[in-house]
């Protein structure tokens, strides 16, 4: 229990120390028994880590990046790859490159404009499992140990490069001039210290399920990072802000202007009772209550659209679109 000393006590002890009555080096009580005192490092230069929880807008990052890389990886490897958020921490930098089992295959980026250095990790497990697809194999094999050749890490990369964008599309919701910008690739984790060992980073981790396979994809983004976003992280932001504009979006538009539309001009309408129509033979006329030349409807599947005029140009024939039928008519 703390012990308050009496102003007489004091007193005392500073007439102890001006005296010399009062040895300063020698430790109270017996020194043959005394315990050795573990003194412990402190670098005030250091960053203090940054709390990541109750970020609410980061969770909302997270998960809208986590669905996007499955549905373009899968797109790109050409087999069903999962991805689901699994944590968001902070670390010392040294301890986290000492925490990568090579192989496995990193990307060094720059973070623009605020010019920080930034890796994208990878378990060499889901690589392996990717490449062997990617070539034409089953994709169950078992992971040689070995480094990646050139030649493979080429191709990783070209995976990575749809990993990077939707990185940067996820976080350009905080700000527009958000980049990440490749400088090299690596397979060996001491190549990749891009930043202070003894630096304080942040790390967001996906767990990556190709197959039977299992891994993680690691984001490690510098304490800078956190702290620019900190206030938008922390009021979050409406889905909609997210989803909106997504890729995902994107590609459902895209693929929706592929598709094949009916489109037929309605010359004329006539009512015929069925007797009559079924004495129609060739040669029979029958006759028209509107005049061709003259404006038409447009139906696209069945449905008026657009007003036209027939014609022929270059020997084809043609229909000019005159006005846009509106939508209360």
């Amino acid at each position: 229990m703390t012990q308050i000393l009496s102003e007489e006590e004091i007193n005392a002890l500073m007439q102890g120390l001006e005296e010399g009555s009062i040895d300063l080096d020698t430790p109270s009580g017996d020194g043959d028994n005394q315990e050795e005192k573990q003194v412990t490092a402190f670098f005030f230069g250091q960053r203090t880590a940054i709390r990541v929880g109750a970020m609410p807008g980061l969770d909302m990052i997270n998960e809208h990046l986590a669905s996007q890389l499955s549905f373009k990886l899968s797109q790109k490897v050409g087999r069903e790859v999962h991805v689901q958020p699994k944590s968001t921490t902070n670390q010392i930098f040294g301890r986290f490159l000492h925490s990568l089992d090579p192989p496995i295959f990193i990307n060094v980026l720059r973070v623009e404009p605020s010019q920080a250095m930034s890796l994208i990790s990878i378990s060499g497990d889901v690589m392996y499992h990717i490449l062997e697809g990617f070539f034409g194999g089953a994709g169950s094999s078992e992971r040689p140990m070995r480094n990646f050749s050139p030649f493979e890490m080429k191709v990783i990369d070209r995976v990575m490069e749809v990993t990077r964008e939707q990185i940067e599309l996820a976080w350009k919701k905080l700000d527009a001039s958000f980049r990440l910008v490749m400088t090299r690739w690596e397979n060996q984790p001491q190549f990749a210290a891009v930043v202070p060992l003894d630096e304080t980073v942040f790390l967001i981790s996906f767990g990556v399920e190709v197959g039977d396979t299992e891994g993680t994809l690691t984001i490690c983004f510098p304490a800078v990072i956190l702290e620019l976003f900190k206030q938008q992280l922390k009021v979050g932001f409406q889905r909609d802000q997210v989803e909106g504009a997504s890729v995902w979006m994107d590609s459902v538009y895209q693929q929706l202007g592929l598709v094949s539309l009916r489109v037929s001009p309605v010359v004329s309408r006539e009512k015929m009772k069925v007797q009559e129509m079924l004495h129609l033979k060739v040669g029979d006329v029958i006759p028209l209550s509107r005049d061709i030349a003259a404006e038409m409807p447009v139906e696209v599947e069945g449905v008026v659209k657009f007003h036209g005029l027939a014609g022929v140009v270059d020997g084809k024939r043609v229909l000019r679109v005159t006005r846009i039928q509106e939508e209360n008519t």
